[in-house]
């Protein structure tokens, strides 16, 4: 594979060189300016290498130039985060202003929005200095903020606390791989709101084409539930979402279709390419082709937001149609690396963004595993082959992500297999059925817009029926399984080496699958024995409330407050993630008086 795709060999080195980079940052302080010099001493050995055509000191020198490469990007960009945090501390301000950036998010009782900050007031002078945050108001304000607004905010800003019990969520560090270093909290009393001046910046077009998208939406899909599918789809913002229709998604294994991310890129780019694949064959249609494929995508993108999720992809996408158009060959998952190594390349820390990691790995087995799985099965039906081939899609996206979805989200939806083939065939008419609706609201058509607004609300109607059909089923979701990176690192060796022996039709490759399998029963089971030997007892520091646990081989006695016993969202925030990874079986509960 990696003779037919050398991008996936430059990535997997420049990915490692990003993880070393922050694992060298955090147990040492060698300056960067070390790892720039073995850059440069490694591009040294690689002209000399090329000079007299050593192609080993070669290849091996290059290896080493790209991981010395992403050890230094991620590097450099953590001590620039870190310098930022210095210079905000040390700055003796009462208040400050902030330009918000995004469009607002409904929370508990508050309203998020990401801003950078422009100026701090020390004393009696205004000190200009530009940093990210988030900045949480209540939600009962009349007016709320739009992007190019500014805040002047009294008080200071905040950086995130780290995570205070075991296996909590780290939040802070979450949202420094986002280069938000602070948040803060306002009331109403406490800041300004200046209007801008609407339409001046480019920069702000994406959140205004997608404001007016949100209004398009609710104006022609009447049904709740349907708009707020719609909406989360297409905006990528779920707060019109009810609790139960959000749960459904997750019970399915189709949670990922609520979020904006290549998977609909990927959608729109095939119907797209079926509705215009005729235009390819006018004398210079291929041009006018991609042109139109470009100006639809960028339409879409500009739709959502512009996310970095559909960045990827629409790159990914317009590196497929280009290579197409100039009759290039290529290797999907070579451009699907390609994508991947401009992306690190610009910023190092979407490597450890979940969305980043998943898409790429749904993508990959799409790449990898469709075809195989799809030949397991030859349907002489029309209808019976294309619901084999949406089944075998989903399936060969499911099994690519599921150890680490395991990893991150601990549960397993045990009929993905069933629902996943509708989720996708109604979001395959439901997506572009509302880009279209959007397209046909420009040309003023009521009549059109109208029954295009009908079929998208009964297509996501379809779709949230569908990803309700496991609540009716038993055993419909897999709850608290854990698994630690050495798991998920063996599980996905023993995936590769699987695929590799398919591909190769070598036994020896099989074995090693087979080998790699005991070796991760091993390490399970002594990781169980040892977890379950270990007794722990644990003080929780949960705000208002008294929690502590005993551990007891799988039982965990946990003594708290009677608030706390009724607050799950506490239970879940700071507690679970630990019973999780305790592997506990069953919680005591004991209500301190």
């Amino acid at each position: 594979m990696l003779s037919r795709a050398p991008f996936v060999g430059v990535v997997l080195i420049l990915a490692t060189g990003i993880l070393a980079g922050d694992a060298l940052r955090a147990t040492t302080s060698v300056p960067v300016v070390f790892i720039l010099i073995a850059w440069v001493l490694a591009s040294f050995a690689s002209a000399l290498a090329y000079r007299f055509r050593h192609h080993t000191a070669f290849a091996v020198a290059m290896a080493a130039w790209v991981f010395l490469v992403g050890a230094g990007a991620k590097w450099h960009a953590e001590e620039a985060k870190d310098a930022r945090l210095s210079y905000v501390h040390a700055l003796q301000y009462n208040s400050f202003t902030a330009e918000v950036t995004t469009l607002p998010e409904k929370r508990n009782n508050s309203i998020r929005f990401e801003v950078r900050t422009g100026q701090f007031r020390t004393g009696t002078r205004w000190v200009s200095y530009s940093v990210p945050a988030l900045v949480y108001l209540p939600d009962s304000l009349p007016n709320l903020p739009t992007p190019g607004d500014w805040l002047v905010i009294n008080g200071r800003l905040q950086q995130p606390s780290p995570p205070q019990n075991p296996g909590q969520f780290d939040y802070a560090q979450y949202l420094r791989d986002k280069d938000i270093l602070f948040t803060a909290f306002v009331n109403e009393r406490s800041y300004q709101l200046i209007a801008a001046r609407r339409g001046k910046s480019p920069a702000y077009w994406p959140e205004s084409v997608s404001r007016w998208a949100e209004g398009r939406f609710r104006e022609h899909i009447v049904a709740p539930a349907a708009y707020g599918l719609v909406k989360a789809m297409l905006l990528g913002r779920r707060d019109d979402l009810g609790d139960q229709q959000v749960g459904d998604y997750v019970i399915s294994g189709a949670v990922h279709i609520l979020s904006v991310s290549g998977m609909h890129v990927a959608v729109i780019f095939l119907v797209i390419g079926a509705a215009l694949g005729w235009v390819k064959r006018w004398r210079f249609g291929k041009w006018l082709y991609w042109f139109l494929m470009a100006l639809l995508l960028g339409f879409y993108a500009l739709v959502t937001g512009l996310p970095p999720s559909v960045q990827r992809a629409a790159l990914m996408c317009m590196v497929l149609v280009t290579a197409e158009v100039a009759q290039r060959k290529h290797y999907p998952m070579n451009t699907l690396a390609f994508s991947a190594l401009v992306i690190l390349l610009l910023d190092p820390c979407a490597l450890y963004d979940v969305g980043f990691q998943l898409s790429y790995l749904a993508m990959t087995g799409i790449f990898l595993l469709y075809q195989p799985i799809n030949a397991l099965l030859s349907p002489g039906n029309r209808l019976v082959k294309f619901v084999w081939q949406v089944t075998a899609l989903a399936l060969a996206a499911q099994i690519a992500t599921f150890p680490l979805s395991l990893f991150y989200f601990h549960q397993f939806p045990t009929y993905f297999w069933l629902v996943n083939p509708l989720v996708v065939t109604f979001t395959n008419v439901l997506l572009p059925a509302a880009l279209l609706l959007l397209l046909i609201s420009l040309t003023g058509i009521s009549s059109a817009t109208w029954l295009v607004g009908k079929v998208v609300t009964f297509a996501a109607q379809l779709t949230d029926w569908s990803a309700g059909i496991p609540r009716s089923l038993p055993g419909y979701l897999i709850e608290n399984l854990h698994l630690d990176k050495l798991e998920v690192i063996l599980l996905y060796a023993i995936m590769l080496l699987l695929w590799y022996a398919l591909q190769s039709r070598s036994v020896n490759y099989l074995k090693l699958a087979g080998a790699g399998v005991f070796v991760f029963a091993a390490v399970s089971m002594a990781g169980s024995i040892a977890t379950y030997r270990n007794a722990d007892s644990i003080r929780f520091q949960v705000p208002k409330h008294g929690v502590v646990s005993f551990k007891s081989g799988s039982v965990l006695y946990l003594v708290s407050d009677k608030a706390f016993a009724e607050d799950t969202r506490a239970f879940d925030f700071h507690v679970k993630s630990y019973t999780v990874q305790a592997e506990i079986q069953h919680i005591v509960r004991i209500t301190a008086p």
